[in-house]
């Protein structure tokens, strides 16, 4: 009898350590409901802020190429959010012992009003310029290249055209929000 209550115990152990598994595994190790189809957490190679500081070295900042892509979408009765990357090249002018490099990325989303313009929203994104003391360094241009991607939500049914902006800049992005 003991035996037997054993392997009982054995089995209803196993069976819920596999239900526990497949729950983690749908909901992204609980960071997701378990009926949720929301894009993955977005990967970040320079760090994002949304507020503004004082950037005193902007003005040397050129960027060169823009490339925005879509990564995910899933989008449906359920789920509003998409994932997008997005890749920014540029370059800066430095004179002096002062390195210039990028910290961060300063990133404002907002709805347009324009009627007149067929675009839902707008996102601008603009690299932010740090210095260094660097005594090696006598002037220059120094180059740069990221990528990162971000979360967005789709404005409203239908087509989404979306238009994200970096210095000269532009492309559009559509996202189609389905019922």
């Amino acid at each position: 009898m003991k035996k037997m209550l054993k392997i009982i115990v054995g089995i209803i152990l196993i069976i819920v350590l596999i239900l526990v598994g497949i729950y983690l595994y749908l909901t992204d190790f609980g960071r997701k409901g378990i009926l949720s189809n929301e894009p993955r957490n977005p990967k970040i190679e320079i760090p994002v802020t949304y507020n503004i500081s004082w950037w005193s070295y902007q003005e040397d900042l050129v960027i060169e190429n823009l490339k925005v892509n879509i990564v995910e979408s899933k989008l449906n009765l359920f789920n509003s959010k998409s994932l997008i990357s997005y890749t920014i090249k540029g370059k800066i002018k430095y004179d002096g012992h002062w390195k210039p490099d990028i910290k961060g990325i300063h990133i404002s989303e907002q709805i347009n009003k324009d009627s007149t313009q067929n675009i839902n929203q707008i996102i601008e994104l603009t690299p932010i310029v740090k210095v260094e003391n660097d005594k090696s360094a006598n002037g220059g241009i120094e180059e740069f290249e990221f990528k990162n991607e971000h979360m967005i939500t789709s404005g409203n049914w239908g087509l989404n055209r979306i238009k994200v902006i970096c210095g000269n800049k532009e492309t559009i992005i559509e996202l189609h929000q389905r019922k």
